[in-house]
C-alpha cells in the first residue's frame, strides 16, 4: 500500500519519463485547456457581476499552472541534445513556451481581476462574453492542432495527416482574428462611455481586454510553431 502511495506522489520520475515527447507535448497542453476552459466559465460569471468563486478559480488556476510545470520541466530534463526527433527541437521547445506562457499569463490574469472587482458595465456586457468565449475556441483548437502534429508524425508526414494539420492550424488563426476584431468593438465601447465611467474603471475595462486577448496570441504562436515544425 506504501509503494502504491509513492508512486501515485512521482509521477514524473516514473511515469513522464516513459511517454515521448509529443505525448508529454499533449499532456501539458491538456492541462492549457482545462485551465482556459476554467478561466472561461469564470470570466463570464465575472462579467456578470458574480464574483463570489473567483478567488477559488485564482487557487485552482496556480493548481493546474503548477501541474504544467512538473511536466514541462520533465520534458526539458528528459530531452537531451543526443535525441532523435522527426521535427526540430528548437522549434519544439519554443512551441512548448509558448503553451507555457498562456499559463503563466492566465494566473497572473486571475490573481490581478481578483485584486479589484471591476464593474463591466451592461452595454459591455455581451461583448466582453463573445471575446472570451472566442479565446477559449482559439486555444481549443490549438489542442486539435498540436493532437493532430503528433498523428501527423507517426503517419510519417502522409500528405492527408498534413493537409488536416494545416486546416486545424487554419482554424487557430481565425479564431485569433474573431478575437481581434471583437476586442477592437469592446475599447470602442469602452471610449465610448469613458465621459461616465470612473478613470480606474476605464483603465481596468482596456486592461482586462488586454489581458484577455492576449491569451489567444499566445495560442497563435504555438500553432505558428507547429506549422514551422511541420515545413519541409
Amino acid at each position: 500500500m506504501v509503494e502504491q502511495k509513492d508512486h501515485f506522489r512521482a509521477p514524473v520520475a516514473n511515469t513522464f519519463r516513459k511517454k515521448s515527447p509529443f505525448a508529454q507535448l499533449l499532456e501539458h497542453m491538456g492541462k492549457v485547456r482545462e485551465c482556459i476552459n476554467l478561466l472561461g466559465d469564470g470570466l463570464v460569471r465575472y462579467y456578470k457581476g458574480d464574483y463570489r468563486s473567483f478567488s477559488k478559480l485564482s487557487e485552482r488556476v496556480s493548481e493546474i499552472e503548477h501541474e504544467a510545470d512538473l511536466i514541462k520541466s520533465n520534458i526539458r530534463n528528459h530531452l537531451p541534445s543526443s535525441i532523435l526527433m522527426p521535427v526540430d527541437k528548437g522549434k519544439f521547445m519554443w512551441a512548448l513556451r509558448e503553451e507555457d506562457k498562456i499559463l503563466d499569463h492566465a494566473e497572473k490574469l486571475v490573481t490581478m481581476l481578483d485584486m479589484r472587482h471591476t464593474k463591466i458595465p451592461k452595454e459591455l456586457q455581451e461583448l466582453f462574453i463573445d471575446h472570451v468565449k472566442l479565446v477559449v475556441l482559439t486555444v481549443n483548437a490549438m489542442e486539435n492542432s498540436v493532437e493532430t502534429i503528433k498523428d501527423l508524425i507517426e503517419t510519417s508526414f502522409v500528405k492527408r495527416e498534413r493537409e488536416q494539420t494545416k486546416q486545424f492550424i487554419y482554424k487557430v488563426h481565425n479564431f485569433e482574428y474573431e478575437a481581434d476584431q471583437k476586442k477592437y468593438a469592446m475599447v470602442k465601447g469602452i471610449y465610448k462611455l469613458e465621459k461616465k465611467l470612473d478613470p480606474m474603471d476605464t483603465y481596468h475595462l482596456l486592461k482586462i481586454a488586454d489581458w484577455v486577448d492576449d491569451i489567444a496570441d499566445h495560442a497563435e504562436n504555438v500553432a505558428d510553431w507547429m506549422r514551422a515544425m511541420i515545413a519541409k
